[in-house]
């Protein structure tokens, strides 16, 4: 058998001693470690995207602007290199530098957090969709620029997406629905990302409120009530209602409550058993007036409302309240009004009192 044995060129010499130099020995590791504080290990695991460079001038450059220009600390300048190597690859004359200064043209301030995500994703958005969207949302926030940049802290996503003609046909839906103008920026404020769904889902959705919960649409509530039938499956919606059921309410009941307050079906369905359970076996309350008090269902129960049960318990039974106080307004009050109304002046009266409710609410107080 015949044997056939190549011997290699002094070029293909050269290519193989340098494709099996090792990583480890590359100028960019050591400035991973020196120029932007990565450990060791962090620099290896970053250097594929980097192992085409042949000096530290571009990546200086690319340090230089977001530390100088976007005004970024060290640990945020870090994050960034961790998040996406490759920016120090990027130029910034060509890329990064007209991206940020037409930000500051269009007058806009980011907090440094907000600007580090930003810089993160800087990769997925053009300038030219940069304008048109922080144009668009200006428009539509009323000029307010605090407000843009809430939602582009919120919602950076957006700043890669044709968002003005994703939104238009979600505006025609929320306005034919009755939504006014300051319901509309609400909605862009809190959950942006509900706007550039389907448009048949979001008016299906926003017509199930009024009658899942009762809430109609010029309801100061019914951007909650939004919130609760997006965020809640119909078979959890279900499960809540159930458990209401089960403790004696009538569907009108608590209707009465998710109208007044949507966001007492936030709670897990062991809370809202164990608050009923409290409130109706316990301490005796109906569903009516559960109904038209709601909040008390969404105070803890642990930290709040069963320590100031028993506060009121001890101080009537020692006749020191001169007048007959309701649960629902005292659970209504900030800590340091209820402790200055009720705990603090009968210090000297009933022993233990100051200490047993502060080890039962968790607080310190001096």
């Amino acid at each position: 058998m015949w044997i056939l044995r190549l011997k290699p060129s002094s070029k293909h010499l050269q290519y193989l001693n340098y494709s099996t130099q090792p990583i480890h020995n590359h100028f960019m590791v050591d400035y991973l470690v020196n120029s932007v504080g990565f450990s060791k290990d962090q620099a290896l695991s970053a250097l594929p995207d980097l192992t085409h460079l042949k000096s530290t001038q571009n990546p200086d450059s690319v340090l230089h602007f977001l530390k100088h220009q976007c005004c970024l600390d060290n640990t945020q300048v870090r994050n960034i290199v961790s998040y996406r190597p490759k920016i120090l690859t990027t130029s910034v004359h060509k890329t990064l530098a007209p991206k940020f200064t037409l930000l500051q043209q269009l007058g806009l301030r980011l907090p440094a957090p907000g600007l580090e995500k930003l810089v993160k994703q800087s990769n997925n958005f053009s300038s030219n969709r940069l304008g048109a969207n922080v144009s668009f949302l200006r428009e539509l926030l009323g000029g307010c620029d605090d407000k843009v940049s809430k939602v582009i802290q919120r919602s950076w996503w957006m700043l890669s997406s044709n968002y003005a003609h994703k939104l238009s046909s979600s505006l025609l839906v929320l306005k034919k629905n009755g939504l006014s103008d300051d319901k509309i920026q609400s909605i862009l404020l809190k959950n942006p990302a509900c706007l550039l769904q389907n448009p048949q889902w979001l008016e299906a959705t926003i017509t199930k409120v009024e009658p899942v919960l009762g809430v109609p649409p010029e309801s100061p509530r019914f951007l909650d009530g939004l919130e609760i039938i997006i965020s809640l499956s119909k078979s959890t919606l279900d499960m809540k209602f159930g458990i209401f059921r089960s403790f004696g309410w009538s569907d009108s009941e608590i209707l009465t409550m998710t109208k007044a307050l949507p966001f007492c079906l936030r709670s897990s369905e062991a809370r809202i058993q164990l608050s009923l359970n409290f409130f109706m076996n316990e301490l005796g309350y109906t569903p009516a007036y559960l109904a038209t008090h709601p909040k008390l269902l969404v105070y803890s129960l642990e930290k709040r409302v069963m320590p100031r049960t028993q506060v009121l318990n001890v101080l009537r039974e020692n006749k020191l309240l001169k007048k007959n106080f309701s649960l629902c307004s005292i659970a209504a009050l900030s800590e340091e009004k209820f402790l200055k109304d009720f705990v603090l002046p009968y210090r000297e009266f009933v022993p233990h009192l100051f200490e047993a409710y502060t080890k039962a609410t968790g607080h310190q107080v001096t």
